[in-house]
């Protein structure tokens, strides 16, 4: 018989699961399109975070090494929120405006702090770009997570 607390964890990766997997799906699709219809480029930029610079000239195991490090970042920014989310009152109210706001912390974290610690190269920063992530960020990140989680909580438990 399963306890209360492996029901709500269960609930919980399964939660972040989906909304991983949209924002995967989402975040991946714009980085394509903004980059030409490059998903090569994309993936193995992705990939360059942990093989360094040989990601590049690396082949199709690099990009597929890039599409599973993106799906680990989304699925960790969507672990969060759903982890936060019944804990934290502040997220529960407006969930546009907190999937906006999401958006732009985990924008703001993934360039400043997390890419600069990996192997990836860090581009100059310039207005275009910093509008532009932020922008994707907040529609294709932020929003996903804080809607999905506002409608699964929401859902009744098994």
């Amino acid at each position: 018989m399963p306890t209360a607390t492996s029901v709500q964890t269960t609930r919980l990766l399964q939660g972040a699961l989906y909304a991983g997997l949209l924002v995967w799906l989402l975040d991946g699709t714009a980085a394509v399109i903004q980059s030409n219809f490059r998903p090569d480029r994309v993936f193995k930029y992705v990939a360059s975070a942990g093989a360094g610079p040989s990601a590049f000239e690396g082949g199709n195991a690099f990009i597929l090494l890039g599409l599973f490090f993106h799906f680990l970042v989304a699925y960790g920014w969507s672990l969060l929120f759903f982890w936060a989310y019944p804990r934290l009152a502040l997220l529960q109210g407006n969930r546009w405006l907190t999937g906006l706001l999401y958006g732009l912390v985990v924008w703001a974290c993934m360039r400043l702090l997390i890419v600069p610690l990996t192997l990836a190269p860090v581009g100059k920063l310039t207005w275009n770009g910093v509008l532009t992530g932020m922008a994707i960020h907040m529609v294709c990140v932020g929003l996903p997570i804080a809607l999905s989680a506002y409608y699964w909580y929401r859902r009744p438990q098994a």
